[in-house]
């Protein structure tokens, strides 16, 4: 049978969304009898209207009294409402890409370049390389185009100007540019491109531990309280519970706390649903809530402290996350050394009947101050899993505030994933900075708690916190395509066995 296959509806754009896109396409690319198919759809279809206090505001089912209605099935665009691009957008732009680029060979540094179109060559693109360690770039290289006819490759030999380093992360970017503009875009607008990793940096930053960690540590307990410190920084840690209570650097409290939310280091195992998690087939969001996942019952287990060698402090605890059905159970233990910093490791060990885990992992409240936020890790947008092909590995800059996607009906937003480092820091560069040890996490840096995106029906409704809330995860739910279609790929679901999160806290000054 040589008959084409075009598929209508095969990813739905609604809210948070299109997860799988690029398994999608792997299997499109499989089989010549393939021909593409349809994103549903192009556009939000929001109605803009203006709040008595002059805010510009989003509407959709049932905000003009309308009944019966579909609520906010109309927002299911790649981009919004306005036209402005979603982190949706960029990923289809990616995995649309009329040019595969693969990484044949390290040494020597051999690339093959396939033309994916099916009417014209390569001749209109120019080829910019560039060798990157630990975000910066360290050389750029431009090559003139190639004549590489519709479906046929092409093998590009690079010559680095110097030797490939044996320390830090090492990134080779390639990328395809307009050589001259058109009538759709400037000259230098970037076509396709792909990264590949040439080193890992991960373990540089694991072993490269500060140089002050053999400072004496001066400790004393009062009730329940074990308080820590020198003159790099203190810690109160309430041992009866189990949570750190406050921690400064440089004589500066970097934690913040409110009445509804329950300490830090707290298991978080709840997202607020994005609209693949309300989809058809699946109904997670109504297990999730079904069985309080959103409201776990937090008891401590067990709790101790003890010295350890180099005059450092482990504190452990054992507390439990119960739910309706089944619990998480969470070992913890924090090393502390004399320069402040805390090594965290945590174990949790899913137990009973629980539904699908939407994520696994801790969350933090930190002061309201720490507003820039940098990263080493995928970015420069959000990404998840399942929808990261879009994402290249950098040193990102940004702040807490913009973190936030304002997706019109609010729910999880913000990710970012394969982090190494992460820094938070005031006006004067001042602040905390989170090491990935053994294996990269997943976070998000923002103004709102899970229940408090979960809890409202309209993003203009939300009033952030004066709090950074940061979340860090072994593992998150990927983003599936279930609002019309099937739901998260079982490799991107969150297995129910034992997972582990390990990296450093310390103090960050940028000099």
């Amino acid at each position: 049978d040589v008959r084409p296959v075009l598929t209508s509806e095969y990813a739905h754009a609604m809210g948070n969304a299109m997860g799988n896109f690029k398994e999608y396409w792997d299997e499109i690319y499989s089989n010549p009898r393939m021909l593409g198919g349809f994103i549903w759809e192009w556009a939000d279809h929001g109605i803009f209207t203006t709040t008595k206090d002059g805010k510009r505001i989003v509407n959709y089912g049932g905000d003009f009294g309308d009944r019966p209605n579909l609520n906010n099935f109309c927002l299911d665009g790649v981009v919004f409402s306005d036209r402005t691009v979603t982190p949706k957008y960029w990923e289809v732009k990616k995995v649309y890409q009329p040019v595969l680029i693969e990484l044949v060979e390290q040494k020597p540094l051999r690339i093959r370049v396939t033309n994916r179109s099916h009417h014209t060559g390569l001749s209109g693109y120019t080829i910019e390389w560039s060798i990157s360690v630990n975000g910066e770039k360290r050389e750029v290289h431009t090559m003139e185009p190639v004549s590489v006819l519709p479906g046929e490759s092409f093998i590009l030999n690079f010559q680095p100007d110097k030797s490939i380093s044996s320390e830090g992360d090492i990134q080779l970017m390639v990328r395809f540019l307009l050589k001259e503009k058109t009538s759709w875009a400037e000259k230098g607008f970037e076509v396709a491109w792909e990264q590949f990793t040439l080193r890992n940096g991960l373990a540089d930053l694991r072993n490269n531990g500060n140089t002050q960690r053999n400072e004496k540590i001066v400790k004393s307990v009062e009730g329940d309280m074990l308080l820590i410190g020198n003159d790099n920084f203190s810690m109160k840690w309430n041992m009866k519970v189990g949570t750190l209570l406050s921690l400064k650097y440089a004589d500066r409290e970097l934690l913040a706390s409110s009445s509804d939310q329950s300490g830090q280091f707290s298991t978080q195992a709840y997202r607020a649903p994005v609209d693949n998690d309300r989809g058809f087939g699946n109904w997670l969001a109504a297990d999730w809530e079904k069985n309080g996942m959103d409201a776990p019952v937090i008891s401590t287990e067990e709790t101790g402290w003890r010295k350890v060698q180099d005059d450092g402090i482990e504190v452990t605890t054992t507390k439990r996350n119960s739910y309706v059905n089944g619990s998480i159970l969470t070992h913890a233990v924090y090393t502390i050394s004399g320069d402040g910093s805390i090594d965290a490791v945590f174990r949790f060990i899913p137990e009973g009947e629980l539904p699908e885990l939407p994520r696994l992992g801790i969350v933090l409240s930190l002061s309201g101050i720490l507003e820039k936020y940098t990263w080493y890790g995928l970015g420069p947008h959000e990404n998840y899993r399942d929808r990261k092909s879009s994402a290249s590995m950098g040193l990102w800059k940004s702040n807490v505030s913009d973190q936030f996607i304002n997706y019109p009906f609010p729910q999880e937003n913000g990710n970012r994933e394969e982090i190494q480092q992460l820094i938070l820091t005031d006006d004067n560069d001042s602040g905390v900075r989170i090491t990935a040890i053994d294996n990269p996490f997943s976070a998000s840096a923002l103004h709102y708690l899970a229940t408090d995106l979960a809890g409202a029906r309209h993003s203009h409704k939300l009033k952030p916190r004066a709090e950074t809330i940061l979340s860090i995860d072994a593992s998150q739910m990927g983003l599936g395509n279930s609002s019309c279609g099937p739901g998260v790929l079982t490799k991107y679901a969150v297995e129910q066995t034992e997972h582990r999160l390990r990296f450093r806290i310390s103090g960050y000054k940028n000099r």
